[in-house]
């Protein structure tokens, strides 16, 4: 029961996210009108990975809190390293949307709001004109 909730939970997530990023449809005839509909299209992916980012970081780091309590009470059976990896791993995904931001900001000359597809040049390049 517990899983088949689980399934139409993430059936209606991804139905959602898909009918909010459906727009109108253009025929892409160029390699700029294609680039330009995929990042139209994508557009709204970067709040989506930052949100489960954040919210796995946290989890993470709250196991990693309590795997470091149980080391605490007892040494021999629970491993230092358990919730130290998990530490880790959340302070990693927690650290991720600030890194893509910065990716996204290197390849746009600072623009954080949407990349200029027009300006891709291809020199020298006649197949997809």
């Amino acid at each position: 029961m517990k899983r088949s909730m689980t399934h139409k939970l993430a059936a209606c997530a991804t139905l959602g996210m898909i009918a909010g990023s459906v727009s109108a449809a253009d025929a892409a005839t160029t390699f700029k009108d294609m680039s330009t509909n995929i990042i139209t299209a994508s557009s709204g992916f970067n709040n989506l990975i930052s949100v489960v980012c954040w919210i796995g970081g946290a989890g993470l780091g709250v196991a990693g809190i309590f795997k470091l309590k149980m080391h605490v009470d007892n040494p021999g059976q629970t491993p230092m390293k358990d919730g130290l990896v998990r530490i880790g791993c959340g302070g990693a995904l927690l650290a991720f949307p600030f890194i893509q931001q910065a990716m996204q900001g290197s390849i746009s000359n600072g623009s954080l709001q949407n990349i200029n597809a027009s300006s891709l040049q291809m020199d020298s390049v006649t197949v997809f004109q």
